[in-house]
C-alpha cells in the first residue's frame, strides 16, 4: 500500500481564518509581482540592448536623473506601505484571541509526547488525537503543554499557535464544512516528531 504525505493546507480553506490567510497571501503574492515583472521583463532587454554591438549608448559621464531615483525609490516606499497596512489590518482580523461569535465551544489542549489530548469541559469527556468539532459553531482552543513547548496548527482551519508548559494559549476557529482535516505539532520535540499529528473531524451539530 503506498504512503501518502498530505495534510491540506490554507490554499484549501475550511473555515474563515485559513480563508482570510489565503486572501492575504493573495494580496501580498499580487503587491509583489510589482516588482517581479518587470524585473523578468526588463532584464533580456537591459541585457539585449547593452551587449557588446547593441545599440545602447555608453555614458560614461551620467550622474543623475530625477525621473529614475522616484522610480528606483518611491516604488519601494509605496510598496512597503501596502505591504505594512495589508500586514497591519490581517493581523487585527486574525487574531488568535479574537472570539468568532458567542457561545464558542471550549476544549481545552495539552500537546503531550507524541499526542495532543482534547478536554471538553462542557460535555465531560476527553479524546486523544482525535478533535471533534461542531459545523459553523465558533470554537475556542485554550492550549497548554504537559512536556516541551510545541507548535499547534490545523492549516485548513486555523493558523500556527504555541503551546508551552505553564502557561496558556488561545486559538478561535470556525469550521465551515464537515469532513475530516489533519492538524500536528511543527515544533520539533523529540524522536516522535514525524508522526506527531491528529484528526479534526468536523461534524454536523
Amino acid at each position: 500500500m503506498p504512503i501518502t504525505a498530505y495534510a491540506g493546507s490554507f490554499l484549501e480553506p475550511a473555515g474563515p481564518v485559513a480563508a482570510g490567510q489565503l486572501s492575504h497571501f493573495g494580496v501580498i503574492s499580487g503587491l509583489m509581482l510589482i516588482v517581479i515583472v518587470p524585473m523578468f521583463v526588463a532584464l533580456p532587454i537591459v541585457l539585449w540592448r547593452y551587449r557588446r554591438g547593441g545599440a545602447g549608448a555608453y555614458r560614461p559621464d551620467w550622474e543623475f536623473n530625477w525621473g529614475l531615483e522616484l522610480l528606483i525609490w518611491g516604488v519601494p516606499v509605496a510598496l512597503v506601505v501596502a505591504l505594512g497596512t495589508a500586514l497591519w489590518r490581517q493581523t487585527i482580523t486574525g487574531d488568535p484571541y479574537r472570539a468568532l461569535g458567542p457561545d464558542p465551544l471550549v476544549v481545552e489542549v495539552v500537546a503531550l509526547d507524541w499526542k495532543f489530548l482534547f478536554l471538553y469541559p462542557e460535555q465531560g469527556v476527553a479524546t486523544l488525537d482525535l478533535l471533534a468539532l461542531p459545523e459553523g459553531r465558533p470554537v475556542t482552543l485554550k492550549l497548554t503543554s504537559g512536556t516541551v513547548m510545541q507548535s499547534f496548527i490545523i492549516p485548513q482551519l486555523a493558523g500556527q499557535i504555541y503551546a508551552m508548559a505553564g502557561m496558556q494559549t488561545q486559538l478561535n476557529l470556525v469550521a465551515d464544512r464537515t469532513g475530516d482535516f489533519t492538524g500536528r505539532n511543527t515544533q520539533y520535540n523529540g524522536l516522535g516528531f514525524a508522526t506527531q499529528s491528529f484528526t479534526t473531524r468536523v461534524m454536523s451539530p
